[in-house]
């Protein structure tokens, strides 16, 4: 609403000759909006937002009690002091009603003087609050709202100190934002990348995300503090916000593409659980509420590593909402300081999306792959993978069934760890093959394929699923497509 010049007074009153006498002690100094009935006193105060409320409290169709509550419960009159115009109370019945809200009293017979004042102090106090909300909520925007309000209700310390805690620790990041960005004026990048990052905050917000900083494009999220549901409970809220951003940013892409802009960012995003020291570092004059440690490293190499526009977890997050989301194990990764590799996963989806959605049998999908008998040697592997196309893999047959597969990539490693290649060249193909290939009947229904395809550990993102009809090999699906079907909206 406009700024007004002087403040506005809502007097609501039954007796004609007090509005008279409010009217002349106040009209010179404020403008006045003047009622003799109440029944609509609380919507008329929200709508026209005056500046104090006086009201007889002898209305009967106002109870005062229930006005005092619902002004001050609500968003749009809280700040609005209300003064009640009332005979003698007792001391009792004044304290009901200032844990109800109401502000002050204006005892009858009206005095000039003591009106004056206790208006103007009203008034005072509310012009001081409102410069205290502004204020509040300014420096609100520099600090994440859960912590934000640790702080003002007392429970969250601004002294310099930190503590250990179990949290779920999210990382998102633009990929080639540079490259991308480099060819846009500097208007249009800010104005992009301002709606980019204020939608992710308001999706991390909706799920309890304490937002750590943004850091140029990047984004660190934790859940787990200032307040927690617990272990499961925060990676499960961490994974569900992941998932929404992963929507939204595909409904931003589309938005984007439409406005222009030929390539539209697209972000990975990493999550890992992991105990990490949480809480203000800095100095005495600047300090910054944080978390830091070797697991918030390991959240940021997840996201370097997660593909365009999907979620990479690790075993430790998997490990506490693998019954709620469908994942996919991927290779391990190597972190600077840690001495173990961290084992992956990606996430597909929420595990009662795709058992709903997902439907069919794995036979609709199978593709024809090269064979090679389980007595074959070396060097005829080697040659069949010369002529084994797009799948750059041979299945190994034990008659007519699927025992194991070969893989180029695999046999080129062997064979160059190899010193004496004509020896190991006639060995039988059993020493090359992966025995743990995964082999389903053609019959089976995609959700239990996706389960256990989901189900096996290790890195299998791309690994073919051996299908079998009638007990004989048919043919391969591989786990890529499923993936893509299991993502499509309409599988």
């Amino acid at each position: 609403m406009p700024k007004r010049n002087r403040p506005t007074i809502f007097i609501v009153d039954r007796n004609k000759p007090e509005m008279d006498v409010f009217a002349e002690i106040l009209r010179d100094d404020y403008a006045l909006l003047m009622a003799m009935n109440g029944s609509h006193l609380f919507e008329i105060a929200a709508k026209e937002q005056p500046d104090l409320i006086l009201l007889d409290a002898d209305l009967p169709e106002v109870d005062c009690l229930d006005l005092g509550r619902r002004l001050k419960f609500s968003e749009v009159t809280r700040n609005i002091p209300l003064l009640l115009i009332s005979g003698a109370t007792r001391p009792d019945e004044e304290y009901g009603y200032f844990e109800c809200g109401v502000f002050d009293f204006i005892y009858r017979p009206l005095s000039p003087p003591m009106v004056l004042r206790r208006v103007a102090s009203a008034l005072i106090q509310k012009e001081q609050a409102d410069r205290l909300a502004e204020l509040s909520d300014k420096l609100g925007r520099y600090l994440s709202p859960q912590v934000y309000e640790s702080i003002f209700e007392g429970t969250q310390d601004t002294l310099i100190g930190a503590k250990r805690k179990k949290l779920t620790i999210f990382f998102s990041d633009i990929v080639g934002f540079t490259s991308t960005t480099e060819r846009m004026e500097p208007e249009d990048m800010t104005a992009l990348l301002n709606n980019y990052l204020d939608r992710m905050a308001s999706i991390a917000l909706k799920h309890g995300g304490t937002i750590d900083k943004y850091i140029g494009d990047a984004v660190l999220i934790f859940f787990g503090d200032p307040v927690s549901k617990g272990h499961k409970e925060d990676a499960v809220a961490c994974l569900n916000m992941a998932i929404e951003m992963r929507d939204a940013i595909k409904e931003m892409q589309q938005e984007w593409f439409e406005l222009g802009i030929s390539s539209p960012f697209k972000i990975r995003m990493g999550i890992n659980t992991g105990f990490c020291t949480v809480g203000n570092f800095g100095s005495k004059q600047l300090m910054d509420y944080t978390i830091i440690g070797g697991q918030v490293n390991v959240a940021a190499r997840l996201e370097q590593n997660a593909p365009p526009d999907q979620i990479l977890i690790s075993h430790e997050t998997w490990a506490l909402v693998k019954e709620d989301f469908r994942c996919l194990g991927r290779a391990a990764i190597s972190v600077k300081g840690i001495q173990h590799s961290i084992r992956t996963y990606q996430v597909i989806g929420k595990a009662d999306a795709i058992e709903r959605d997902l439907e069919g049998s794995l036979g609709e999908m199978v593709w024809p792959a090269q064979t090679i008998a389980i007595d074959s040697k070396v060097s005829d592997a080697l040659l069949k993978l010369h002529d084994s196309g797009e799948w750059a893999c041979l299945i190994v047959l034990d008659g007519l069934s699927p025992v194991g597969m070969i893989t180029k990539g695999r046999m080129d490693e062997i064979v160059r760890r190899e010193t004496d290649k004509a020896l190991f060249l006639g060995r039988p193909v059993s020493v090359v093959m992966d025995k743990e290939l995964l082999v389903l009947s053609a019959e089976s229904g995609l959700d239990s394929v996706a389960r256990s395809a989901l189900s096996r550990e290790g890195s299998y993102t791309f690994d073919p699923i051996a299908v079998t009809k009638n007990g004989e090999f048919a043919g391969l699906v591989s786990v890529r497509c499923l993936m893509q079907r299991m993502l499509s909206p309409n599988p």
